[in-house]
C-alpha cells in the first residue's frame, strides 16, 4: 500500500496549513466572477448594458435574500419523492442483479491461491462497487430533468411555488437516497462474500513427541506449522497474510479461526529523512523510474532511514511495543537471490544519547513484517555504555519522542522504504467497521457524481449531460496524466504533437522533426496552452483517485477519521457549488416561461 504525503495531514493541517481552504475560497470567487460575467455578457445582448446589469443583480439578490430563505422542506421531500419513483420505474434495481452475477463469477475467476486472499477478494467488491455506484449515480442524475424540459414540463414547474434551489436539492436528495439504498445492499453482499471467502478452519496433523508443535492440515492451498508453550497456547505461522490461534483441550490441539486476514490496524505515522554512507543527511537513492515512491540506503555503510515520531503515548500500548515494516529490498549483483537482504532497527533518544540494541531483521518483501519488542528490561546503550535495563517510555521516549533508525547490513545491496512502510500498531479495530467507512468513501463519490449530473441536466440534454459528466469523471480519474504531460514526464507531447506522430509514424521517445522549427515550437506553445488549461480544470474538479480508500480497507489500515472528514468536506463543497450553478441555470427556465 503507497501512501502519498499529503494522506499524513490531519483534517486541520490539510484545512488551514496546507491552504484547502484558501483555494476553495479562491475557486469559489472565481467561478462567481466568471458566472456573473457570463451572465451579464448574455443579459447585454438581449437587454443592452443596464437592463442586463439589473437582470443579473436581482437574479443574485433573489438568491440570496428571496429562494434560500424560503426554501421548504417539505416540498424538497415533496420532490425527493418524486424522484425516487422515477429512478424506480427506470429498473435502477437491476445494478443489484448485476452486481450478484459479477460475485458469482468471482467465486470462480478470484485465484484461492493467491499469496494474499482476502485483498484480494476487498480489492475485488470495492473496486466494483465504487465502479457500479459511479455509473448509477450517473445515469440517474443526467436523464431526469432534461426529460422535464424536453417535454415542457419544466416551465410549469418553475412558475410554481417551487423555488430552483428546491429543485435541485430534491432531485439530490432522491437519487441519492435510491444510491444509498442500492449500497447498502451491495455492501451487505459484499461483506458476507469476503468474510465467506477466506473463513476457514484446520485441524492439527504430524503432532511431535512432546505434542508442542506440529502442522495443520491443507484447506484452501495452504498449510500451517505452529508450537505451543508451556501453558498449552500457541499460534501458527503467518501464512497467505493471516495465522490462527492454536490450543491444547485436554488431549485435544485445537487451531482457532483466522486472525490477521480482516483486521484494521491502527498505525501511528512518522516523518522519514535520510543519511549517506559518510553519515551526512541527504534525500536517499534513487533507483529508477518504477521505485519513486520509495528511497534508497546502501548496505554495509552509515547509509541509515531515520524515522522520528512524536507524541506517542504510553497508555496506547501494553508491555510490548508492535510496530510493521514493509521494506523493499534491491540488489546489484547476480547470486543468491533466495536468502533475503538483511537490516537491522535501532530505537533512539530524539538527542541519541540512549540507544537500544540492534534488532537484525531480514526482508519480507511484498508482505508487512510484523514485529514488537519488550517495552521493559531493554538492553542497549547510554551514552555509548551497555546497559541492561533500560525502560522505554522513561529512558528512550520520555516525552514520547524518539526515532527509529534502518540499516542495510548486506554488503552492495539496498533497502528503499517510504514514510508509510515503518509504523507502530496502537491497537487494532473491527474490520466490519473499516469497511463501513470505506464504502461512506464510495458514497461520497456517488453524491459528487449525482450533483454534477443534476447540474449539467439543467441545461444539457440527456445524451449530452452524460458526455459531460464522464468528462469530469475521467478527467478526475485521470488527471495526474495531464499533469505528467505538462511536466514533461510522459514523452510524445501534447495532443496536437501527438496526434501528426501518427501519421509519420515518429516514436515518442524521439524529437519531433518537421523540418521547420518555427512550425515545431508552435505546435509545442499551442499543446502547452491547451494542457495548462486542462490541468487548471482537473484541478477544480473532485480527484476521484484520492477520494478512494479501497487500499485502507484491503491492507488492513485503518481509515483515520481525519482523512474521511476531507472527503465529506470536498463533497459539501461540490455539492454547494453545483447547486449554485443549478439555481441560475434553472432561474433561466423560470425567466423564460
Amino acid at each position: 500500500m503507497r501512501l502519498s504525503p499529503d494522506q499524513f495531514w490531519t483534517y486541520f493541517e490539510w484545512l488551514f496549513n496546507q491552504y484547502a481552504l484558501i483555494q476553495g475560497f479562491l475557486l469559489v470567487v472565481v467561478l462567481a466572477i466568471l458566472g456573473f460575467v457570463i451572465g451579464f455578457v448574455v443579459a447585454l445582448l438581449k437587454h443592452g448594458p443596464t437592463e442586463g446589469f439589473l437582470q443579473v443583480s436581482k437574479l443574485i439578490r433573489e438568491l440570496f435574500v428571496v429562494d434560500i430563505p424560503a426554501t421548504s422542506t417539505r416540498r424538497v421531500i415533496a420532490i425527493a419523492r418524486l424522484a425516487i419513483k422515477e429512478a424506480i420505474r427506470k429498473k435502477v434495481l437491476v445494478v443489484v442483479a448485476v452486481f450478484v452475477v459479477a460475485i458469482m463469477f468471482a467465486g470462480w475467476y478470484l485465484d484461492p491461491q493467491a499469496q494474499y486472499p482476502a485483498r484480494l477478494y476487498i480489492s475485488f467488491v470495492l473496486t466494483t462497487t465504487n465502479y457500479m455506484v459511479i455509473l448509477l449515480g450517473l445515469f440517474l442524475s443526467c436523464f431526469s430533468l432534461p426529460g422535464d424540459i424536453k417535454s415542457k414540463i419544466i416551465y410549469t414547474i418553475v412558475t410554481k411555488p417551487v423555488r430552483p434551489t428546491e429543485i435541485f436539492l430534491g432531485r439530490v436528495l432522491g437519487f441519492t437516497a435510491v444510491g444509498t439504498l442500492i449500497l447498502l445492499l451491495l455492501g451487505t453482499m459484499s461483506y458476507l462474500f469476503v468474510v465467506r471467502g477466506v473463513d476457514h478452519t484446520h485441524e492439527a496433523m504430524e503432532i511431535s513427541a512432546d505434542g508442542r508443535s506440529g502442522v495443520t492440515t491443507l484447506q484452501q492451498f495452504h498449510t500451517h506449522t505452529f508450537t505451543l508453550d508451556d501453558l498449552g497456547e500457541g499460534k501458527t505461522n503467518e501464512t497467505k497474510g493471516h495465522s490462527h490461534v492454536v490450543t491444547k483441550v485436554g488431549d485435544k490441539i485445537v487451531v482457532g479461526p483466522t486472525t490477521g486476514d480482516l483486521e484494521a490496524r491502527v498505525p501511528i505515522y512518522g516523518s522519514l529523512r535520510f543519511t549517506g554512507r559518510d553519515g551526512e543527511e541527504n534525500t536517499g537513492l534513487n533507483v529508477g523510474y518504477m521505485s519513486e515512491y520509495q528511497k534508497y540506503i546502501e548496505g554495509d555503510s552509515l547509509s541509515s532511514a531515520i524515522w522520528t515520531f512524536k507524541g506517542l503515548n504510553a497508555s496506547s500500548f501494553g508491555s510490548e511495543l508492535n510496530y510493521d515494516m514493509t521494506i523493499s529490498a534491491f540488489r546489484t549483483y547476480k547470486g543468491d537471490i533466495v536468502t533475503p537482504v538483511g537490516g537491522e532497527v535501532i530505537f533512539r533518544s530524539i538527542d541519541g544519547s540512549v540507544e537500544s540494541e540492534r534488532y537484525p531483521f531480514k526482508v519480507k518483501e511484498f508482505q508487512i513484517d510484523q514485529r514488537s519488542i519488550s517495552l521493559m528490561g531493554m538492553k542497549g546503550f547510554r551514552k555509548g555504555e551497555p546497559v541492561s535495563n533500560l525502560d522505554f517510555f522513561k529512558d528512550i521516549a520520555p516525552d514520547g519522542n524518539f526515532e527509529v533508525m534502518i540499516r542495510c547490513k548486506d554488503k552492495s545491496q539496498y533497502l528503499g522504504m517510504a514514510a508509510a512502510d515503518l509504523y507502530f500498531r496502537a491497537n487494532t479495530l473491527p474490520f466490519w467497521w473499516n469497511f463501513i467507512k470505506g464504502y461512506i468513501s464510495i458514497w461520497l463519490q456517488m453524491v459528487i457524481v449525482i450533483c454534477f449530473g443534476v447540474m449539467f441536466s439543467t441545461f444539457l440534454s440527456g445524451p449530452v449531460a452524460i458526455i459531460a459528466t464522464v468528462s469530469i469523471i475521467v478527467l478526475g480519474f485521470f488527471g495526474f496524466f495531464v499533469d505528467d504531460i505538462v511536466k514533461g514526464t510522459n514523452q510524445g507531447g501534447g495532443p496536437i504533437e501527438s496526434l501528426i506522430r501518427i501519421p509519420i509514424q515518429s516514436g515518442s521517445g524521439t524529437e519531433l522533426d518537421l523540418g521547420n522549427k518555427t512550425l515545431e515550437t508552435s505546435i509545442r506553445i499551442v499543446d502547452k496552452s491547451l494542457l495548462i488549461c486542462v490541468q487548471t480544470l482537473s484541478r477544480a474538479i473532485p480527484n476521484f483517485i484520492q477520494l478512494g480508500t479501497a487500499d485502507f480497507v484491503a491492507y488492513g489500515v485503518n481509515l483515520f477519521g481525519g482523512l474521511l472528514s476531507r472527503h465529506l468536506t470536498i463533497c459539501v463543497g461540490y455539492f454547494l457549488m453545483t447547486g449554485i450553478i443549478s439555481y441560475f441555470f434553472l432561474k433561466t427556465r423560470e425567466m423564460a416561461a
